[in-house]
């Protein structure tokens, strides 16, 4: 019988198959396995922290609540490991004090503000004849189809990137 062998990433605690195409790392002799490249890049800047269990965690007040954030039905008072996903659970409702600004928020803004200048003038032109805008006096029908063509496909193809790469 052929056992497949399965290794714990030492940053966030996930089970990692090793033959699974997944980051590694060598350190003293020992070659680490990590869940994605992120906790990877972790590990290798400070080996000894996580291999001393990680950093501290913030204190957090009494009676907070914490969730896995691989499967939210996971609720518990007080830190510890989803006993699903392996993850250490994260504090509920109580943003890091020093993360800064949100990047992913300030690139879905901004990608909200392209998407909205090129989505007007294109509901102008698809919708405008419905609620009795001469539309078809201003654009012929050909160059009709061809503008909204080509205002579509920022809004699609860049906007709404992220979600066809999470898709």
């Amino acid at each position: 019988m052929n056992e497949q062998v399965i290794f714990k990433d030492p940053v966030c605690g996930m089970t990692v198959d090793p033959d699974a195409d997944k980051p590694s790392f060598e350190h003293n002799g020992v070659v680490y396995h990590f869940c994605c490249q992120g906790c990877c890049d972790k590990f290798s800047s400070d080996p000894e922290l996580w291999l001393s269990g990680g950093p501290e965690p913030e204190p957090m007040p009494e009676g907070t609540m914490y969730t896995c954030p691989m499967d939210p039905e996971i609720v518990q008072e007080g830190p510890g490991d989803c006993p699903i996903c392996g993850m250490a659970l994260e504090p509920m409702g109580i943003p890091p004090s020093d993360a800064g600004p949100n990047p992913e928020l300030i690139d879905f803004t901004r990608r909200f503000g392209v998407g909205l200048v090129f989505t007007l003038p294109l509901l102008v032109i698809a919708m405008g004849p419905h609620i009795g805008l001469p539309v078809e006096r201003w654009i012929s029908p050909v160059m009709n189809g061809w503008l909204q063509f080509v205002l579509t496909i920022p809004v699609v193809m860049w906007c709404g990137w992220p979600f066809f790469k999470r898709g």
